[in-house]
C-alpha cells in the first residue's frame, strides 16, 4: 500500500464531518508528504512517511499529533467541511506563495492555518476547554506584509532592510 499512490482514495471515501471525527489515525503513505515535512492531515487521516511514524503517532499523543488535530479543529470551523477547510487552505496558500521571495516555502509558512498549529502544536492542552482552533481567523486578517513580520518575529529572525 505505501507505494501505490491511489492508495490515498479510499481515506476520501471513508472520510466522516470534521465534527464526527474525536481522532484522526495514522497511515503511512510517503508518495503524498513533499520531502521536509512530517505528516499530513487528509479528509480525517493523518499521512505519514513510514509506518513506525504512523504506530507511533497512533499510540502517543505529542506535539506532531497535536498540530494536526489542530487541523481538525480548524476544518470544524470552516463550516465543517472538509472541501471548505481544502479550498480556503489552498487560496490561502496560493496567495502566500507571493511571498515566496522573502520566505522560502511562503505558501506553507504564511498560511494562517500552519500559523495557528505551529503556534499551538506543543501546548497539548490547546485543544480541550475553551479554544476551538479559530485563531486562524485573525492571522487571515493580517496583511502578507504583517504574516511575515509576526513569523520573522516568533522565529527569532532579524529584520532585513530592503
Amino acid at each position: 500500500m505505501k507505494n501505490n499512490p491511489l492508495a490515498i482514495i479510499p481515506l476520501i471515501f471513508r472520510s466522516v464531518r470534521p465534527s464526527r471525527t474525536d481522532d484522526m489515525p495514522a497511515f503511512a503513505l510517503p508518495f503524498w508528504i513533499k520531502k521536509g515535512y512530517e505528516a499530513l492531515t487528509f479528509f480525517g487521516h493523518i499521512i505519514t512517511h513510514t509506518r513506525q511514524e504512523a504506530d507511533c503517532m497512533n499510540s502517543h499523543y505529542d506535539a506532531l499529533k497535536n498540530h494536526e488535530m489542530i487541523h481538525l479543529y480548524q476544518a470544524r470551523s470552516t463550516g465543517d467541511s472538509w472541501l471548505c477547510f481544502y479550498w480556503l487552505y489552498l487560496t490561502h496558500w496560493l496567495r502566500a506563495s507571493r511571498y515566496r521571495c522573502h520566505l522560502k516555502n511562503a505558501g506553507y509558512w504564511l498560511n494562517p492555518f500552519e500559523m495557528e498549529a505551529y503556534r499551538h502544536m506543543d501546548d497539548l492542552q490547546y485543544l480541550s476547554g475553551k479554544h476551538e482552533a479559530t485563531e486562524w481567523r485573525q492571522l487571515a486578517r493580517l496583511s502578507l506584509k504583517e504574516r511575515l513580520q509576526l513569523w520573522k518575529q516568533e522565529h527569532g529572525v532579524a529584520e532585513s532592510r530592503s
